[in-house]
């Protein structure tokens, strides 16, 4: 499975930082640290870090022309948009079909 995540502007690369970290952000990085010790292929992209990632995907990049911001983050899984505007939980992402739009956890950004 590939997951891709484009993450909203955060301090540091998953959000986990800072004096008082975000739990949403927390408990998505162990979903990503899960999914990568089964030997799932994660990665995760910043807009300032990586614009590349966002221009080579055109889900996304449309989403960010009509949503703008609130669109992220947005996950994919084998390339097709699973999750806009909140993080999916485990369950979520073993079983794409089930996620929606509306579906998991709204980052708040880092403490």
């Amino acid at each position: 499975m590939e997951v891709r995540v484009w993450d909203p502007e955060m301090c540091c690369a998953s959000g986990v930082c800072g004096p008082a970290p975000d739990p949403a952000l927390i408990g998505f990085q162990q979903v990503v640290e899960r999914l990568k010790a089964e030997g799932e292929d994660v990665q995760r992209y910043q807009l300032s870090r990586q614009p590349q990632a966002f221009v080579g995907m055109p889900q996304v990049y449309q989403l960010l022309m009509q949503q703008g911001a609130a669109a992220l983050p947005v996950v994919t899984v084998d390339g097709k948009v699973v999750s806009v505007g909140s993080y999916p939980s485990y369950a979520q992402l073993k079983t794409p079909r089930s996620v929606t739009v509306a579906a998991a956890v709204e980052p708040s950004g880092c403490g």
